[in-house]
């Protein structure tokens, strides 16, 4: 009997420790680089340009064929007849039936640049793929942290909730005794049991909100373990952000977006060259071997080529097509031109945005303090009879706004610090 009992303890406490398990910030970050669909995608993208790239180098290499026909006509598709002296004529019937097989490989020696800037063109979109690789990383990054920080907040709220629910459950109390006393009226009692039922209505409110956050980072980063915490270990006050502090204009140059704009002019420039070079000669050397058994008899010989392929039709609209490509490339190096600028206001207005919400959080401090001493008061001037139950209650009120308030605060500079670090690239 004490056995089972001690085994059926110990599995309580393992399903205990595998319902409560706590994850970090930082181990919710790996699993959604490793889970998160959008990652997945984004790797098989960088797969899908890498093999592009190989591709775009075969091309430097021979190109080879094969032929092979055998042939069996219901006559021979030669006819004629031929007059021999003392003979007459004759009929005669040629290539009735035949075996033909060729192997033939050219060697492109000049194609206009097309080979080159065709895998340099393969090669800045395998570069392409990194960045976007980056920015979905960014993309996942920035999602978990708002889920996660709004979990903090959800349970940080929680506990402010609690706090109140002891502090009414006295004040509850106090009031039981004073009626009971005959000192104050029921209706004082039913005031507090009010406050109590719009308390249990905002944690009614707060569960369900945490519970649907959770659900939605559980989907976002693969977390298997529906009963999850967690860690709050991470939300306390910050320092002034001041030591992170860097210029636009240094910022920018950082980004995964400053990489793309820049592989898009380079892409644009590489488009014309190639766009010129269709309008190029194209030559090719080559050589092949030949067997052909048409007249019944073996016959194999081997050839050596080259050729000349000039486009001179294409010539008529290729000087409109380059020119396309010349204002394209205008296009982009006006597109790079506003979306630096546009960044570098991007970057200014995150670093406004957290000194913001750092001046917030002082000032939600301050805030607790002087509603923390203000409840204090109050409960001392209610229990001397100087002030109303009303006084109390609001005063227990402004408490939890002021927590709440705090909570709001701590969140939103996580949250802003972060956007601010991937603004500069960091």
């Amino acid at each position: 009997m004490k056995t089972k009992i001690f085994f059926i303890i110990i599995s309580c406490i393992f399903v205990w420790s595998a319902s409560a398990q706590t994850y970090t910030l930082q181990e919710c970050k790996d699993m959604a680089l490793e889970n998160n669909c959008k990652m997945k995608n984004s790797r098989l993208d960088k797969d899908i340009a890498v093999q592009t790239r190989k591709q775009a180098f075969t091309n430097y290499f021979p190109s080879v064929s094969a032929m092979g026909l055998a042939y069996n006509a219901s006559r021979g598709m030669a006819q004629m007849d031929m007059t021999l002296p003392m003979v007459g004529t004759l009929p005669i019937s040629m290539f009735k039936n035949g075996k033909v097989a060729t192997v033939s490989a050219v060697q492109p020696v000049f194609a206009g640049g097309q080979i080159i800037n065709g895998n340099k063109l393969a090669r800045v979109g395998a570069e392409v793929s990194e960045y976007q690789l980056k920015l979905s990383e960014n993309e996942v990054l920035e999602t978990t942290e708002k889920y996660f920080w709004q979990i903090v907040a959800l349970q940080e709220k929680l506990n402010t909730i609690s706090v109140v629910e002891n502090q009414l459950g006295k004040i509850y109390e106090d009031v039981q005794v004073a009626v009971d006393a005959g000192v104050t009226t029921r209706n004082d009692l039913l005031k507090v049991e009010l406050q109590q039922q719009g308390i249990e209505s905002d944690r009614l409110k707060v569960e369900n909100g945490l519970s649907i956050t959770k659900m939605l980072l559980r989907q976002y980063t693969g977390i298997d373990n529906e009963h999850f915490e967690v860690s709050t270990s991470e939300f306390v006050s910050p320092s002034s952000p001041v030591d992170i502090y860097m210029s636009p204009d240094e910022a920018v140059t950082r980004r995964a977006e400053y990489g793309l704009l820049e592989k898009n002019v380079e892409a644009t420039k590489l488009q014309k060259r190639m766009t010129l070079g269709k309008n190029l000669p194209s030559v090719g050397i080559g050589g092949g071997y030949m067997y052909h058994d048409m007249t019944g008899q073996d016959n194999n010989f081997g050839v050596v080529f080259a050729s000349v392929s000039i486009p001179i039709s294409a010539w008529w609209g290729g000087a409109h097509d380059i020119k396309k490509d010349k204002l394209k490339m205008m296009q982009a190096e006006n597109e790079r031109q506003q979306s630096i600028e546009l960044m570098e206001v991007e970057v200014m207005q995150c670093w406004n945005e957290l000194q913001e919400a750092y001046k917030q959080i002082l000032l939600s401090e301050k805030s607790i303090a002087s509603a923390t001493e203000n409840f204090r008061l109050n409960s001392e001037y209610y229990n001397a009879g100087t002030v109303a139950l009303s006084d109390l209650l609001d005063a227990q009120t402004i408490l939890q706004q002021s927590r709440d308030q705090h909570t709001d605060a701590c969140t939103a500079y996580q949250v802003k610090l972060s956007n601010y670090l991937r603004a500069t690239g960091r």
